[in-house]
């Protein structure tokens, strides 16, 4: 995406399917071995940190969890309602301690979340060799604007996941009418994240931020958006994998000791860490391409072209 527009009334090619599928995937790996001065050490002290972050709620969460889940299972069967009422004022302490738990791990998560975020979208956004002066400098004109839209992104995920869950609750007597259900709303779920994750870019290389971010991320994917729906599939299902292998190797008497030496614990560790960083620049490549694509003949694009 280096090039310059051609200044003509020409319509710009359309780039097939596969051709967007191998730029996504080809053009990330060049763009970080060419600003790996700037990425490796995002992906050292910022990447990697919230990687062991979310590994570790992730292990010491999962007994309170369970805990919870046991007590509630308990109390819908119980004969008595004073039993009832003991055991979920009981879960309701336990989902306090996972509450205040989840708020410790809140803070520093969010804040490697934005330095890593914005550091690497910066470095692939731009043609030139960024430094590490100049991306502070984007994260210092951006840092606000990419805080609001992250939280406007989680509060919509939030309201929409109620959706399948009521709907599951209301038909749960009729599994014709729950599986019809459970496809669209996984499916609309990946696309809500799709749009929402284009939307947190735009928000961090544009002068928007919030809804209108999310409506430009939207409208930048017209023409695109069955291919985008199936690229972040496929992030969701490397991500889903990566979580379910955690949990499967650590489960058990013997979990701290595979925290600790496992050699597969660190592997999944730095492959999520990799995957943090490969999903944010296959999510600018994307947004760059589009903002090409959707651009007038003419436009001066060298400032964020990947």
């Amino acid at each position: 995406m280096s090039d310059s527009p051609h200044h003509n009334q020409q319509r710009k090619p359309t780039l097939s399917s596969s051709s967007v599928f191998f730029k996504l995937f080809s053009d990330p790996i060049k763009i970080f071995f060419r600003n790996k001065h700037v990425l490796i050490p995002v992906l050292l002290f910022f990447t990697l940190p919230l990687s062991f972050l979310v590994f570790s709620l992730s292990l010491t969460s999962r007994p309170l969890k369970r805990h919870i889940f046991h007590l509630e299972s308990v109390a819908f069967t119980s004969s008595t309602r004073v039993e009832a009422d003991h055991i979920l004022k009981e879960s309701r302490y336990e989902s306090l301690s996972l509450f205040r738990l989840k708020l410790l791990y809140f803070l520093p998560s969010s804040i490697l979340s934005l330095l890593s975020f914005v550091a690497t979208v910066h470095v692939t956004s731009h043609s030139h060799r960024p430094s590490f002066l100049t991306t502070a400098d984007a994260f210092k004109r951006c840092w606000k604007r990419v805080l609001v839209t992250s939280a406007c992104s989680y509060a919509l995920l939030l309201l929409y996941v109620q959706l399948p869950q009521l709907f599951y609750a209301v038909f749960r007597n009729h599994p014709r009418i729950n599986l019809p259900i459970l496809l669209i709303g996984s499916g609309f779920e990946v696309y809500l994240m799709g749009v929402l994750g284009l939307g947190l870019v735009v928000s961090a290389l544009e002068e928007k931020f919030g809804w209108d971010a999310f409506r430009v991320g939207s409208e930048l994917m017209v023409g695109r958006r069955v291919c985008w729906w199936w690229v972040t599939c496929m992030l969701v299902a490397i991500s889903g994998w990566i979580g379910n292998r955690f949990e499967k190797i650590t489960d058990g008497e013997d979990s701290v000791k595979w925290v600790v030496m496992g050699w597969e614990t660190v592997g999944l560790w730095w492959f999520y860490g990799l995957l943090v960083i490969w999903s944010l620049m296959v999510t600018t490549v994307f947004y760059c391409d589009c903002k090409r694509n959707h651009a007038p003949n003419g436009t001066d694009l060298t400032e964020i072209t990947a």
